[in-house]
């Protein structure tokens, strides 16, 4: 059996912040592999510009050379409709039957789970693994807000991982793009040449 981690996303584009939260994930609950999921369909994303589904997985395979044990996957590109996370979940366990998945998410994330389809599914076949920039202040929240989900629905597990602070986001990436400005110190040498390769965000 393998322990696999889920990080999923738009990754329009990856970035190292997204780098970092998989290695220390990794390394947090010893899992074998993370596999970096980007979304065919957003839900939240629906009627915004992204880019192709191929650029983003290509960026994220480059992003991630020499990185073992972080692996790229399409499989929600192979899925009908929007990407819908408990769908994915659910068709991951049907397919990898002896794998046990960890899900990757952020601390705004975790608040706002239940306004997410279907999250008693998530929390019922997977654990979590809940990145906070600012652990040590939001500890007593977080473990508040576990309990609170503990006495609605069933929960398979989660663990808590305070990460660095890494002041960025793909939005402000594309904006820096855009304006023909570097962002070389945001995003791996590769990426960034494929960004200016194709001229992506111009």
């Amino acid at each position: 059996m393998k322990k696999i981690g889920i990080l999923g996303g738009t990754f329009d584009p990856i970035h190292s912040g997204h780098l970092i939260l998989a290695e220390e994930a990794k390394e947090l609950c010893n899992l074998d592999e993370v596999w970096f999921m980007p979304a065919k369909t957003p839900p939240h994303k629906l009627g915004k510009k992204i880019s192709e589904f191929s650029r983003r997985k290509s960026m994220i395979e480059l992003a991630i050379q020499g990185h073992s044990g972080l692996c790229c996957s399409d499989f929600e590109n192979t899925l009908e409709g929007n990407s819908y996370t408990f769908n994915t979940l659910e068709k991951l366990q049907g397919k990898y039957i002896d794998d046990e998945f960890y899900f990757i998410m952020g601390a705004d994330s975790f608040y706002e789970i239940e306004t997410w389809k279907n999250p008693d599914i998530i929390l019922k076949i997977v654990k979590l693994i809940v990145a906070s920039r600012d652990y040590s202040n939001e500890n007593l929240t977080l473990k508040k807000h576990f309990e609170y989900l503990k006495s609605k629905y069933e929960i398979k597990g989660i663990y808590f991982l305070e990460t660095m602070d890494i002041d960025i986001s793909s939005t402000r990436i594309r904006e820096l793009a855009g304006g023909g400005e570097s962002i070389s110190k945001y995003v791996p040498e590769s990426v960034c040449r494929y960004i200016e390769e194709n001229k992506l965000y111009v």
